[in-house]
């Protein structure tokens, strides 16, 4: 646990933190980012045992991280890694701003939905529906609809509800209703990050479906998850 003038460091803090370290291992991975390795898989312990000692996950989230960031690879391990922490760290936020920041919480609980069904399309030998969504042929409607078909093919039997959960989280973004009363807001903002968490049950159901499920990292993803959901904005 960090600490600072012998406290833990605020939630607001630990969370940027591993935003932070989660995207630079985004560009780290993907996009010709100069980092120190051995300093970003540093930052990404530390985030992840910050954000620990918040949620009370019992070190669930260390666990998972530290095995990959010890053992490093750029590859398939690597883009594991991305996906669980962007999941883990986005709902986090999210849940945090249901009450308070409602627009926020929406905002973040699509961009995990998009980032989950990329990591699918990828896993599924199907970049021809990324760089299609990518390049703006095609919108996430029709990115998630032709994913769930492809993943039905190979025997995922819940590719349609994982569709449903991920459109819905991405929609309620999508169509924010500005001039909705705060009330209003804030419940779009919970379905939106409910469905978003439901997103994370379907996809580690649809990994196993397709033969690349690993136990580390995503054998916590669920644990996590409900912990994240049953504190959703109980940060100071």
């Amino acid at each position: 646990m960090n600490a600072i003038a012998g406290r833990m460091v605020s939630y607001a803090a630990a969370e940027q933190r591993m935003l932070d370290a989660v995207s630079d291992l985004h560009d780290y991975l993907w996009a010709g980012g100069r980092v120190d390795e051995g300093k970003l898989r540093s930052r990404l312990e530390r985030g992840a045992r910050d954000l620990d000692a918040h949620l009370r996950s019992r070190g669930r989230l260390l666990r998972s991280v530290r095995p990959l960031t010890r053992r490093f690879r750029k590859g398939s391990r690597g883009a594991d890694l991305y996906t669980f922490l962007h999941a883990v760290s986005h709902l986090s936020f999210a849940a945090d701003r249901v009450t308070r920041r409602p627009r926020e919480a929406a905002h973040a609980a699509s961009e995990l939905v998009v980032s989950m069904c990329i990591h699918l399309a990828s896993a599924s030998d199907r970049l021809d529906l990324v760089e299609s969504f990518e390049a703006g042929r095609t919108d996430f409607a029709e990115f998630s609809s032709k994913l769930a078909d492809a993943l039905e093919e190979r025997g995922v039997l819940r590719a349609g509800e994982l569709r449903r959960a991920a459109n819905q989280a991405f929609d309620v973004r999508a169509l924010w209703d500005g001039h909705a009363s705060a009330d209003a807001k804030r419940i779009m903002a919970a379905a939106s990050v409910a469905s978003a968490g439901f997103a994370c049950v379907l996809f580690a159901d649809a990994l196993r479906s397709i033969g690349r499920y690993r136990k580390t990292p995503y054998a916590q993803m669920v644990p996590i998850v409900s912990t994240i959901l049953r504190r959703a904005g109980g940060h100071p």
